[in-house]
C-alpha cells in the first residue's frame, strides 16, 4: 500500500514537472511572438529598441540584486514596453514627443494603457502589464498616464524609463535622417563611430544626471551610466569585418540590421550572435532570405 502510494506521488510529481515545463515553453513562445510584433516599430531606430531596453534593464535589475523572478519579469516587460503602439499611426511612432501636435501627443500617451490592456486577460502577465503601464511615469509626477510619484512607481518601470530615454536619444532616427544608418555607409571604423556619437552620448548622459532624483531614480541612473560606459570601452576594442554568413561564431555582434524580403527583421545591429541566432540564420540562408556575407563586430 505504501509502495503504491509512493509510486502514485512520484507519477504525479513527474506529470506536474512535465506540465510546468510545457507551460514554461508555451509562455516563452508567446513572448517570442509578442516580441516579433513589437519589433515592427524597430524600423524607426538604428538598432533593435525593444531588445536593447530589455537587455540593459535586466542588467540593471541584476546589479540591484533583485530576485531571478523579478529580473525575468522586468526583462519581459522591457521587451514588450511599446506593444501598446501596435497599429498606431506612424506619425505617433517616428516623431519625438516634442515634434508631435497636441492630438498626436495625446494619442501617444495612450500606449502604456493599451499595452497593459493587451496583457490583462492573462494572469501570468499581471506584473509585466503593470510595469509596462507605468514605464512613462516620472518621480516628480510629470509622467503619464497616472502622474505617479517616487515610491508609487514600480522599480521595473523606473529602470525601463532610464534605458528607454537613453536609447531613444541615441538611436531613434531624427527628423532629417529617417533612412537606415549602418556601419558600412556611415562609419569606417569603431573609433570613428565612438568619436562621431560622442557629443550626443555626452549630452544624453548629462541630461540623465541632471534629472537624477527629479525625473529618474538616481541609483538606477548611476548603475546604467556605469554599464554604458563599460560597453563603450568594450566596443572600442572591437573591429569591423565582413564575414561569410555560414561562418558566424557566438560572440560576434551584428553591425547592420537585416530584413527578409517581406520586411521581417531577422537580425538587429548591436545584437550579440548566439548559437540559436546561428541556427536561425542558417535557415534563412537556405531560404535565400539572408545575405551570404555580412558586416559584424568581433
Amino acid at each position: 500500500m505504501i509502495n503504491e502510494l509512493e509510486n502514485n506521488i512520484e507519477y504525479l510529481e513527474n506529470k506536474i514537472e512535465k506540465l510546468s515545463s510545457n507551460l514554461a515553453t508555451s509562455f516563452y513562445k508567446v513572448i517570442k511572438i509578442l516580441k516579433r510584433i513589437t519589433e515592427t516599430n524597430d524600423k524607426f531606430y538604428e538598432s533593435s529598441h525593444s531588445l536593447y531596453v530589455s537587455e540593459k534593464s535586466a542588467q540593471i535589475a541584476t546589479e540591484l540584486g533583485m530576485s531571478v523572478e523579478d529580473i525575468v519579469e522586468i526583462k519581459i516587460a522591457a521587451l514588450l514596453h511599446d506593444i501598446g503602439k501596435i497599429n498606431f499611426p506612424e506619425v505617433c511612432i517616428y516623431k519625438f514627443p516634442a515634434e508631435m501636435s497636441d492630438f498626436e501627443y495625446k494619442k501617444y500617451t495612450y500606449h502604456p494603457i493599451l499595452g497593459k490592456q493587451f496583457l490583462t486577460p492573462y494572469e501570468y502577465f499581471d506584473n509585466i502589464g503593470e510595469i509596462i503601464y507605468q514605464h512613462h511615469e516620472k518621480l516628480d509626477g510629470s509622467g503619464f498616464p497616472r502622474n505617479l510619484t517616487r515610491e508609487q512607481i514600480h522599480i521595473g518601470a523606473k529602470i525601463i524609463a532610464v534605458v528607454d530615454y537613453y536609447h531613444n536619444m541615441l538611436f531613434k532616427k531624427n527628423k532629417q535622417k529617417r533612412e537606415n544608418i549602418n556601419f558600412s555607409s556611415q562609419y569606417t571604423s569603431i573609433a570613428q563611430y565612438i568619436e562621431t556619437t560622442k557629443p550626443l552620448y555626452e549630452s544624453t548622459i548629462n541630461y540623465l544626471q541632471k534629472k537624477s532624483n527629479i525625473l529618474f531614480d538616481s541609483n538606477i541612473v548611476n548603475i546604467f551610466i556605469r554599464i554604458v560606459e563599460r560597453d563603450r570601452r568594450a566596443l572600442s576594442s572591437k573591429s569591423i569585418a565582413r564575414v561569410v554568413s555560414n561562418s558566424l561564431v557566438p560572440g560576434y555582434i551584428f553591425a547592420e540590421d537585416h530584413f527578409t524580403s517581406y520586411g521581417l527583421k531577422i537580425a538587429s545591429k548591436g545584437e550579440t550572435i548566439t548559437k540559436d541566432t546561428i541556427l536561425a540564420i542558417n535557415q534563412y540562408l537556405a531560404e535565400g532570405e539572408f545575405p551570404n556575407k555580412i558586416l559584424i563586430l568581433k
